[in-house]
């Protein structure tokens, strides 16, 4: 990941506020439900903030979010193929999420097309050879 991507979390419930989410946006982030996704910080308008999370944006205030610095971890991006150590089975990454307790995030995997329950560790996965 390049080093100026930025992460944001987006811990929004009804009870923070509908002034924290832009007008257009509410009712797909009321279906979204953020709490504990990574966004990547597309945009800053001062205003809001353009926060994405694999084919979904929002505009947020920028009050609304909390910015996470990438640490060494954070190797992996949405729809990424990824081998799964100690497996004979690779996947591809559909969430990430965020540990609050630990941290770091966590990686959501979809194996042979189906979407696992499982979250992975950074060290649980390794990049592919692409050749």
């Amino acid at each position: 990941m390049a080093d100026e991507t930025r992460w944001a979390l987006c811990s929004w419930f009804e009870e923070s506020g509908e002034h924290l989410i832009h007008p257009n946006d509410l009712d797909r982030m009321r279906r979204f439900k953020p709490y504990g996704v990574v966004f990547r910080v597309l945009t800053d308008d001062g205003e809001y903030t353009v926060i994405g999370s694999g084919t979904e944006q929002f505009r947020v205030r920028p009050e609304g979010l909390k910015l996470i610095r990438p640490e060494k971890s954070w190797i992996f991006e949405l729809g990424e193929a990824v081998g799964i150590k100690g497996r004979d089975y690779n996947g591809t990454v559909v969430g990430i999420g965020w540990h609050h307790k630990e941290g770091k995030p966590t990686y959501q995997l979809e194996v042979a097309g189906k979407i696992k329950s499982k979250r992975y560790w950074s060290d649980d996965l390794e990049k592919l050879q692409v050749s």
